[in-house]
């Protein structure tokens, strides 16, 4: 059907086609037998009263849809206007408010003026209401034909799409829909990138979940317990490995909502009667790690090993750690370099500036001690500045090799892809 078609027009034409259908239906044939022109009909029949049912629901969505955008903001206010009398008369009873008023909401549901053309120009369209007047004077904004047609640049493929395509971070960066889902999908795989955040600041979830798949949604909200999980139990089955959430853990055994498997949330091995048996596997690591001066994670008990930057370890789970002693940041004396470790990545320094370049020693000697200079300056760098370098190199955090350029912080040297730049440091 065409959507330029007005509704009474529209309501007319099925109208009609249903009393055709009632000719078309009548004919000459045996008691209890059905020719196939009139079973064709009657299946005709009931795809236009489909069709007008659905027209109607339609017809309703849009309506309720315009209503909420219009008054949305009014009644909002009326409903603040509502609670403040109500504590009002609580604080004349009894002399004190009986809790804080605060029009504070969940971070990512605010619908600003950008997401209600975006709701507008998906869902609404141009129609006017039924009645063909607004319900009130808080009118939603005009969505016209120039500013459906309006494009924006996602800043991770750099494709121009529809604006009502789009998610706009809070640092003002937008992405297209596919763009935004695997952004969702990898912080779903690497809990380094989670939550899902551009420029240092995080993505919600909140009202762009319309631009992602329902099933996506789901699996994230779940990924999102999990890593909100600070002791995590898995399935002790090697080709299960499912998460136990904490609601499936009874004492210390966790049962695995997939395979039924029972888990001990102690030494995370099979369920068990008696004390916990000596885990030999986590011993042998313990060994290497002791070994190879590797620390652990006091949060999440991952295994780090440190191979340039200073002592100050911030773990994939988010905790920050000290490398030298394993214990939370700041709360240890320990120094802040490794000087084997900082000169090391100034050579690397130097070198990558050099291009294969042959220097004289006491040139090079300078150039190191610069660098191991501003490496302690920027130690704690929020890496806001940053420049293109031609050629091929290795990123630095995901340690993908880029054939053509790649990203450099113009302050603490680092080299990232276009993805660690945006959505991991």
């Amino acid at each position: 059907m065409d959507n330029q078609i007005d509704q009474a027009t529209l309501d007319l034409i099925i109208q009609l086609q249903l009393q055709d259908t009632q000719t078309l239906i009548k004919g000459k044939h045996r008691a209890g037998e059905q020719s196939d022109a009139e079973l064709a009909a009657g299946l005709y029949r009931l795809e236009l009263e489909s069709l007008a049912s659905f027209q109607y629901d339609h017809t309703m969505s849009r309506s309720i849809a315009h209503a909420v955008l219009t008054d949305g903001e009014l009644v909002a206010e009326h409903v603040f206007e509502e609670e403040q009398a109500t504590h009002d008369r609580e604080f004349a009873i009894h002399g004190e408010y009986p809790e804080q008023i605060s029009r504070t909401t969940t971070p990512g549901t605010v619908m600003n003026e950008e997401m209600i053309k975006k709701l507008t120009a998906l869902y609404v369209g141009n129609a006017e209401p039924p009645n063909g007047e607004p319900s009130s004077s808080h009118a939603s904004p005009a969505v016209t034909s120039a500013t459906v047609s309006e494009q924006r640049q996602c800043v991770s493929c750099m494709t121009d799409v529809p604006f009502f395509e789009t998610v706009q971070c809070p640092c003002s960066h937008e992405y297209c829909r596919g763009c935004i889902a695997d952004l969702f999908k990898a912080a779903m795989y690497d809990e380094s990138l989670f939550p899902p955040r551009c420029c240092r600041q995080a993505i919600p979830l909140g009202l762009n979940q319309i631009f992602l798949p329902a099933k996506l949604v789901g699996q994230y909200r779940a990924k999102e317990l999990e890593y909100a999980t600070k002791d995590r139990t898995y399935c002790h089955l090697p080709n299960c490995s499912t998460f136990i959430p904490p609601a499936f853990i009874k004492g210390d055994i966790a049962i695995c909502q997939k395979c039924q498997s029972e888990t001990c949330t102690i030494c995370k091995s099979q369920s068990h009667e008696d004390n916990c048996p000596q885990d030999t596997a986590t011993l042998d690591l313990l060994r290497i790690a002791s070994e190879n001066d590797w620390q652990r994670c006091y949060s999440c008990r991952r295994m780090v090993d440190l191979i340039t930057g200073c002592n100050h370890i911030t773990c994939h789970c988010g905790a920050q750690f000290c490398y030298v002693c394993g214990v939370p940041w700041k709360d240890c004396r320990c120094d802040q370099w490794d000087e084997h470790r900082l000169l090391d990545r100034a050579n690397v320094l130097v070198d990558r500036d050099a291009r294969g370049m042959q220097i004289e020693q006491a040139d090079r000697a300078v150039r190191v001690e610069r660098e191991r200079h501003n490496l302690v300056e920027n130690h704690q760098c929020l890496h806001q500045r940053w420049r293109s370098r031609r050629g091929s190199f290795q990123c630095e955090e995901c340690y993908h090799q880029l054939p053509q350029f790649i990203y450099e912080c113009r302050n603490c040297r680092i080299l990232a892809c276009r993805r660690c730049r945006f959505n991991r440091l």
